[in-house]
């Protein structure tokens, strides 16, 4: 079944064009979620940096002389 036919089966209307305004309580869970998100990249980013210093403490460790040997 099309997308529009499931959507207008389950009484959905289309608004008219121009943007809609959300009831604050949805606009407060967009927010929320707007935040988690960055906070959730931001983690990211620090555990790529730890696994970044892991890779080369590790390359250092395993050759030989302590010398860093580059795989990329």
């Amino acid at each position: 079944m099309p997308k529009s036919e499931v959507l207008r089966g389950a009484g959905w209307k289309r608004r008219a064009a121009g943007r809609a305004e959300l009831p604050d309580a949805l606009e407060g869970q967009v927010e929320e979620i707007c935040r988690d998100l960055s906070e959730q990249v931001k983690r990211m980013r620090q555990l790529q940096e730890q696994a970044d210093e892991l890779r080369t403490a590790l390359r250092e460790w395993a050759s030989p002389g302590g010398a860093i040997v580059r795989t990329d």
